[in-house]
């Protein structure tokens, strides 16, 4: 996720394994919220288009694979 930098400071090293991507979202926002890490939107608006690019190739590469008698 590009947004936590794996910037998970509250937390010891042998909790962070077992912290699921939407705790990791909820501490980000609070970080966020508490000035303590700075976003840069136009970054995160890039990469959600790259990666919507992505999955459209990913997509479009996979119904290609498809033999007709599976449509």
């Amino acid at each position: 996720m590009v947004a936590t930098n794996d910037r998970i400071q509250r937390l010891t090293t042998a909790r962070r394994d077992r912290i699921t991507r939407s705790s990791r979202v909820r501490l980000l926002a609070k970080q966020v919220a508490a000035g303590e890490y700075v976003v840069d939107p136009d970054r995160i608006a890039e990469v959600l288009v790259e990666r919507a690019q992505f999955h459209q190739r990913v997509k479009a590469d996979l119904l290609t694979q498809r033999s007709p008698t599976e449509l």
